[in-house]
């Protein structure tokens, strides 16, 4: 499923409820919030979090389901530790940390500021041979600061969906990814399509629904999908 089906989808769904137009600008708008939505809700949404449970009832590593799910986001990059201090900015898409190696793929252990003295003066498990990290606003802070380059896996930001479009008679056609838009269209080479898999598709589509005002069961909505993508209604 690429985005023009998603679109689609999406404008079929609001005819069939007789709920007015959707823009190119107005799905692109809410379909990319609930692509967020999705994505911190599989990440594990602390709403919903309760006492005495300290972890999401949904979670990215309740599962291998749900972590097949989050494949397409999950990213690797070999960041360079400051020698200095230990510390090391995020990655411009990072959102979430998966794990931490060494070079020589040893566990860097993470721990909050307010453990890090008992780490820091341990001599049964010195951070010289067992490393440590805690997360700042801007980044990772490691112990020891002399770590050198970590192996970062981690969960990035979904990139943008976008159905861009040239206008012809006043109406906006779908432009496919790669095709140059003139200078008078919108800003970006082409349309950008989704990532995830058709099955979380349909959740983000739901999602996006949502937000309009337009609630359907997983059953309506696979239903209007396969008319459209099959019979291209």
């Amino acid at each position: 499923m690429n985005v023009n089906d998603m679109y689609r989808i999406c404008q079929f769904a609001i005819n069939k409820a007789q709920n007015g137009y959707l823009t190119p600008s107005e799905f692109n708008l809410t379909i990319n919030q609930a692509q967020v939505s999705y994505q911190d809700y599989l990440l594990g949404e602390f709403q919903q979090y309760q006492p005495g449970r300290p972890q999401a009832r949904i979670n990215y590593s309740q599962n291998e389901n749900i972590r097949q799910r989050l494949t397409p986001l999950l990213a690797t990059a070999a960041v360079a530790v400051n020698a200095g201090t230990g510390a090391v900015a995020y990655p411009n898409d990072y959102v979430q940390a998966d794990s931490l190696l060494t070079s020589t793929l040893q566990r860097v252990r993470y721990t909050q500021q307010d453990s890090l003295y008992s780490y820091h003066s341990s001599t049964i498990d010195p951070i010289a041979t067992n490393p440590i990290y805690m997360i700042t606003s801007t980044g990772f802070q490691f112990y020891p600061i002399t770590i050198g380059t970590v192996t970062l896996n981690y969960i990035k930001k979904a990139p943008d969906i976008v159905w861009a479009y040239t206008t012809v008679s006043g109406r906006p056609v779908y432009a496919p990814p790669g095709q140059a838009q003139p200078p008078a269209q919108i800003p970006v080479t082409g349309s950008v399509n989704p990532v995830w898999a058709d099955v979380d598709l349909l959740e983000i589509i739901a999602r996006a629904l949502k937000l309009i005002g337009l609630n359907l069961q997983e059953g309506q909505l696979q239903q209007y999908a396969n008319q459209v993508t099959q019979q291209g209604q």
